[in-house]
C-alpha cells in the first residue's frame, strides 16, 4: 500500500507540463480543505497575538449577568462615564464592561449556558473581575460559595448605615448546604431556591454577612431597564429578583470597584 507522500507525489507528477490553470484547480480540489485548515489555524494564531499585543490592563473590570444591556446600548456611556471618573493611563489601562454572560435563563441552548459558566470560572480565578452585577437569584449562587468581599472589611459603619435596606445580606450558616454528606446526591442549587429568605433582614439569618448591594429603580442600573425583563412574578427564595451589586473576594482593585459601586448607586 502507497503511503500518503508516495500518492501525493504520483499524483503531482500527472500534473507535470500541464498549463498553470489545470496545476491550481487540480491544487484546490485535493487540498482545498487542508489550505482552509490552515488558514483558519493562522488566522486564530494572529488573533491571540493580536490580543495579546495589543490588550491593556483593567482600571476596572465590571460583568455584568443576565441583562439586556446589549439591547440597550447603555454600557459604552457607562465606560465613558467611569473612565473619567479612575485615574489610570490610558495607553496601559482600560475600563472594561462585559453585559454579554447569561446563566440559569430559558433565552440560552445548553451550550451557551456552559460556555458562559467557563468563562465566569476562569474570570474569577484569574481576579479578572472587580465589581459584579446579577439578579439576585445569579448572585446568591455565587454568594453561597463565598464569592464576595465581606462588606464591613471595606466600608465603614457609618457608610454602611447610609447603605441601609439596600445592603444584602447572605447567611454564611447555609454554606454547608453545599458541602453536607447528606446532601450529596441533592440538586443544591434546587435546595438554596426552596428556601425562603429575606436578603434584607440579617435577623432572620444564624450568621448574616452583607456581601451586596441592591440595585434598585432609583439607581443607575435599576433605572437603565437592563432587568426590566423580570416580572414582580419572577422570584427567587420567597421574594421578587432584582438587581444585586458585590465585589469578587479576589479584586486587586478594591478602590475602583468602589468607585464603581457609587456611579451605579446614583443616576
Amino acid at each position: 500500500m502507497a503511503t500518503i507522500w508516495e500518492e501525493t507525489k504520483k499524483q503531482g507528477s500527472k500534473m507535470k507540463g500541464r498549463p498553470l490553470k489545470e496545476k491550481l484547480e487540480y491544487f484546490w480540489e485535493y487540498y482545498h480543505a487542508q489550505v482552509l485548515i490552515a488558514a483558519a489555524a493562522i488566522a486564530i494564531i494572529i488573533s491571540v497575538i493580536r490580543a495579546v499585543v495589543t490588550s491593556k490592563d483593567y482600571a476596572l473590570s465590571v460583568v455584568i449577568i443576565n441583562s439586556i444591556a446589549p439591547s440597550m446600548g447603555v454600557t459604552e456611556e457607562w465606560t465613558s462615564d467611569l473612565s473619567g471618573m479612575i485615574e489610570f493611563d490610558p495607553k496601559k489601562y482600560e475600563v472594561y464592561i462585559d453585559d454579554t454572560l447569561a446563566l440559569g435563563t430559558d433565552r440560552i441552548t445548553a451550550n451557551e449556558e456552559y460556555a458562559s459558566q467557563q468563562k465566569m470560572a476562569a474570570l474569577i480565578s484569574s481576579a479578572s473581575i472587580d465589581l459584579l452585577i446579577a439578579d439576585s437569584g445569579q448572585f446568591e449562587r455565587y454568594a453561597q460559595n463565598n464569592s464576595f468581599i465581606d462588606l464591613r472589611t471595606v466600608y465603614s459603619d457609618e457608610e454602611l448605615d447610609a447603605l441601609d435596606g439596600k445592603l444584602y445580606y447572605t447567611d454564611r450558616d447555609t454554606f454547608d448546604d453545599y458541602e453536607s454528606d447528606e446532601n450529596i446526591n441533592v440538586d443544591v442549587n434546587a435546595l438554596q431556591a426552596s428556601y425562603v429568605v429575606d436578603h434584607r433582614d440579617p435577623s432572620s439569618m444564624k450568621d448574616p454577612v452583607p456581601v451586596g448591594i441592591y440595585a434598585g429603580p432609583d439607581t443607575r442600573i435599576g433605572s437603565s431597564g437592563i432587568y426590566s425583563h423580570y416580572a414582580a412574578t419572577d422570584v427567587y427564595q420567597g421574594h421578587p429578583i432584582e438587581p444585586v451589586m458585590g465585589m469578587p473576594v479576589n479584586t486587586p482593585r478594591i478602590p475602583a470597584a468602589l468607585t464603581g459601586i457609587e456611579y451605579f448607586l446614583n443616576r
